[in-house]
């Protein structure tokens, strides 16, 4: 298992939620301006390019995972996972309220379901959200930093001191 597959499985189960929940989410998600409420698209990696408005508005909602960092202790290994969310709304006094409903949302189903899908457990329950004051309207984003366990690996280490390492 490494840091990806952790964020494809929080993206799997997190797709399978928005599936779920679909007809919340679009309550949350109302904009009176649109003519069609999309669904909530959820990808791994990074948000595909978008050059122009149009595409950009087709992209959101989004949630995106990624890690961002891995960290490797004695005993365990942790991956930081980043969460991008991102609207979009034109309405520049209350469009930014959809992000936060988002984010919330997000924010819950890893609180309440850890371990996640029953097996990504979340590191003491740390999540961490914010919303950055720099947006690029009319896009909103904002982020939940995840701290998920994943395997590690084990080894013999008194078999590797005492016949010394003999690389590959």
């Amino acid at each position: 298992m490494n840091s990806i597959q952790c964020a494809d499985g929080i993206a799997a189960y997190l797709r399978k939620a928005v599936s779920e929940d679909s007809m919340k989410l679009r309550f949350l998600l109302h904009d009176e301006k649109r003519e069609e409420q999309e669904e909530i698209n959820v990808y791994t990696g990074f948000l595909p390019y978008a050059a122009t408005d149009a595409e950009k508005r087709k992209l959101c909602p989004a949630i995106v995972i990624r890690p961002e960092l891995v960290e490797d202790r004695q005993d365990y290994s942790i991956a930081h996972l980043l969460i991008n969310v991102t609207t979009y709304d034109r309405d520049k006094q209350q469009g930014y309220l959809s992000l936060y409903s988002v984010l919330e949302w997000v924010r819950f189903k890893l609180l309440a379901h850890t371990p996640v899908d029953n097996r990504w457990l979340l590191q003491d329950g740390s999540l961490t959200m914010g919303v950055p004051p720099d947006q690029p309207y009319p896009q909103w984003w904002g982020y939940i930093e995840a701290a998920i366990h994943i395997p590690h690996p084990s080894r013999n280490e008194s078999q590797w001191y005492y016949s010394g390492y003999k690389g590959k």
